[in-house]
């Protein structure tokens, strides 16, 4: 079994016939939704030599490399044609939230993207909401003293206005993301008062997300 990061990402994963799993690393999330059944074969990508070594490790040891297929590439641009039209759904997880919006923008693609940003949350919802992806559902979990969020969305050309929370299921994790996230943009904000040059602008952005982040508690609570 996966641990709680990754079960939270396979969760999003819809049936498909290809799935995309781009910055594998060890290439455990692609050989477990083959091993399910919920992906009948698999291309996995990444930018580096050493961590495409340990996922042909982890592939050849559960006698899969028939049906997975590993490739070097940066982020969506060196994957052959043939196998990126023909992929159900495109995962980006465990990276940052701009890497993630840099792999989107660099090869455009109507297909279903899985993404777990590591950093840059709210950023990423804002260019999916600002440039025409539908954010279908977005997830949470708790592993340890951490908390996740994964989201599951696809480009249909509506633009949207910016919601930090697009497609949350609103759940206990949930709740305990708000109240740590409140908590992490309250130090944010005590620690800008207490600069000699503030920045206002990003005052006011936080300042921003704060109301945001309350009114969300607020309805959880009522």
């Amino acid at each position: 079994m996966p641990d709680a990061r990754l079960n939270m990402i396979y969760s999003l994963i819809p049936e498909c016939r290809l799935l995309c799993d781009v910055g594998t690393d060890h290439c455990k999330l692609a050989v477990y939704a083959v091993e399910q059944g919920r992906a009948r074969a698999a291309v996995a990508t990444d930018l580096r030599r050493g961590p495409l070594s340990a996922a042909a490790k982890t592939v050849e040891r559960h006698g899969l490399s028939d049906k997975i297929t590993l490739l070097l590439s940066d982020g969506f641009l060196n994957i052959p044609e043939d196998l990126f039209s023909r992929t159900d759904c495109f995962v980006c997880a465990g990276m940052g939230g701009e890497l993630i919006e840099t792999i989107i923008r660099g090869r455009h693609t109507e297909k279903t993207l899985v993404l777990q940003p590591q950093s840059a949350v709210y950023e990423l919802c804002g260019f999916l909401c600002e440039n025409g992806y539908d954010i279908e559902k977005r997830v949470f979990c708790r592993d340890g003293d951490k908390i996740y969020t994964a989201l599951r969305c696809r480009f249909d050309g509506v633009r949207r206005e910016y919601d930090p929370f697009a497609g949350a299921v609103r759940d206990g994790v949930f709740r305990l993301y708000l109240e740590r996230e409140r908590a992490r943009i309250d130090r944010a904000l005590c620690g800008i008062s207490r600069g000699e040059n503030a920045d206002e602008a990003r005052k006011r952005e936080l300042e921003a997300l704060r109301d945001i982040i309350i009114s969300e508690i607020n309805h959880e609570n009522s």
